[in-house]
């Protein structure tokens, strides 16, 4: 028992100095390309949080969760996904590396590239997704919080079906 108070006093002391990073994020998806083509005119919006360890200065790693939305009707996201029951969600697990290039006291340009699963509908595993992505931001930074926002490329696939898209949004960043 004892030990086992020792290890946990020490993990709990080891968190406690860790420099912890949390992201929230949005963006709106426009459609480079699709397969199949009838997909083409679907755009989505994905929004979710992930939360960073800081490796060493300007570089993190981490994972979260997140949501995407498919629009612009139900019929095409089904068809899309590829799902038996009509839905528009996804349930994104990811995981990330983030590398922060300073350009002044207080801004800096991050590079992301993350990378994970897309679960269609939640709870549809047989039809389990894929996503990788890489993202280019211009972060304002007040100290302890950051606003950035920027673009990249992102590609998802389902199955025989494949989108390849253009993320444009939004990261805030509390540090912990």
């Amino acid at each position: 028992m004892r030990r086992l108070v020792v290890m946990a006093v020490l993990v709990v002391s080891a968190l406690a100095l860790a420099a912890v990073n949390l992201d929230v994020f949005g963006n709106y998806h426009f459609t480079l390309s699709a397969t199949p083509t009838a997909a083409a005119s679907i755009s989505y919006l994905s929004f979710g949080l992930q939360v960073g360890y800081e490796v060493t200065e300007g570089v993190q790693i981490g994972g979260g969760v997140g949501l995407a939305y498919f629009l612009p009707d139900a019929t095409a996201a089904t068809a899309f996904l590829g799902v038996a029951s009509p839905t528009q969600w996804t349930l994104d697990l990811t995981v990330s590396a983030k590398y922060a290039i300073p350009i002044n006291d207080f801004s800096a340009v991050v590079v992301k590239g993350y990378g994970g699963l897309s679960i269609p509908g939640f709870t549809g595993f047989d039809k389990l997704g894929y996503i990788v992505g890489a993202k280019v931001l211009y972060v304002f930074d007040m100290v302890d919080f950051n606003v950035g926002f920027g673009a990249g490329i992102e590609m998802r696939t389902y199955g025989t079906s494949s989108i390849t898209t253009v993320p444009v949004g939004v990261l805030a960043n509390i540090k912990f």
